[in-house]
């Protein structure tokens, strides 16, 4: 009686769990959830491929019934979507005001899901719009609303775990296979396809674990080659893909992830979380960038764009590890430190470490030493 009386009231109303926009095979309809700390009303978008300005169906959520704690959620029929594949939020809050001082939520605004697992970028893409009065509709990047159904990763599979022993080689997806002088087919330049097929070269060096550089979506039309400013973190950079249909991105991420776990090669996810969704957008006439609401997680969370950092590089951006040491948080859950700076031979000082920490960074070299600590500084 009480598994039933849930079911019924998960399939009115939607769970909070998990976020983002989830298929429900059985009730064939997709689960939206979304969290937001200081949100006052939420209201779901779908979108049509071929209009991407009207939405085909506006579902406002009742925060009686379609709200759990901080977290907004529904649950809409397939049947009912009339055709959509593209979903978005409006979301709007407090004035910004007494204690809401920093808030700028505008119901005006198209938001991406910060939980999309892949993101559509339209033609007319102009993230400034977000700063400026007005929608923004039609200009916003959108959530790909069945972004991955593929398949799950290899099961089954003992991956290897190399502690003290390992040997790590940091990559960028895009840089390392795009020269010809890679190697690789002209089609898998620049790809997970490409690491694939530079394999055999990583075996050959020797090497136990690679570390990516950003793989998450990045904003494509603002100049990031590095992937140091994210916009979401459920969906593989689609910069990355031999096949750019919007479904092939977790599967050719997968493929890449299982093809070096077969060989006992771990991967470790370099991530930044300190400037997130941002763009290195110049001021208007009418509201300075800085106080734009952003298209990813701040804007829904409260509705304004943190301050923008210099162009994001290698020695400006590193995030895995903490800003009072260099430390590489690894994807397994463990901790490994790597001196990359071939000129060292030994394992300097912690007074050497922190002055040398620019230099660390930007050195591109094998790791001439490696050691696991018995207790991380940071976690």
């Amino acid at each position: 009686m009480r598994i039933g009386s849930s079911a019924r009231w998960a399939a009115a109303e939607g769970l909070p769990s998990p976020l983002g926009a989830t298929w429900i095979e059985e009730e064939q309809a997709f689960n939206f959830a979304l969290y937001s700390k200081h949100a006052e009303s939420v209201t779901l978008l779908l979108y049509a491929r071929d209009d991407i300005v009207n939405p085909v169906l506006v579902h406002a959520f009742d925060y009686l019934s379609n709200k759990s704690g901080r977290v907004w959620h529904c649950r809409i029929p397939l049947e009912a979507m009339k055709g959509a594949a593209y979903y978005a939020y409006r979301v709007d809050g407090p004035l910004p005001a007494g204690r809401f001082e920093w808030h700028a939520f505008d119901r005006d605004k198209v938001l991406l899901d910060p939980y999309a697992k892949s993101v559509f970028f339209p033609p007319s893409l102009d993230r400034l719009a977000a700063a400026r009065p007005g929608s923004n509709a039609g200009k916003a990047p959108l959530g790909v609303i069945a972004g991955d159904h593929g398949r799950l990763g290899q099961e089954g599979l003992r991956r290897a775990r190399h502690e003290g022993a390992a040997v790590i080689y940091e990559l960028h997806v895009g840089g390392f296979t795009r020269h010809p002088s890679s190697g690789v087919s002209r089609q898998a330049r620049g790809t997970y396809a490409g690491v694939i097929e530079k394999i055999p070269y990583l075996k050959e060096l020797g090497v136990t674990v690679v570390e990516l550089m950003p793989v998450f979506q990045f904003d494509p039309s603002d100049g990031n080659y590095w992937g140091y400013a994210p916009l979401n973190f459920f969906a593989p950079h689609n910069g990355y893909l031999v096949r750019r249909a919007a479904g092939s991105q977790h599967d050719e991420f997968r493929e890449m992830v299982d093809a070096l776990h077969a060989v006992h090669i771990e991967v470790v996810l370099d991530s930044v979380y300190n400037h997130t969704g941002v763009t290195r957008a110049r001021p208007t006439a009418t509201r300075t960038s800085t106080t734009a609401p952003t298209t990813s997680c701040p804007g829904i969370r409260s509705g304004r764009m943190p301050t923008f950092p210099a162009p994001a590089t290698p020695s400006t951006a590193r995030t895995g590890r903490c800003a009072s040491s260099s430390w590489t948080a690894c994807a397994t859950g463990r901790w490994t430190w790597a001196w990359t700076d071939s000129a060292s031979t030994s394992p300097p000082s912690s007074r050497a470490v922190r002055t040398a920490r620019s230099t660390w960074a930007r050195r591109r070299c094998s790791p001439t030493w490696l050691r696991t600590p018995a207790s991380p500084a940071c976690a």
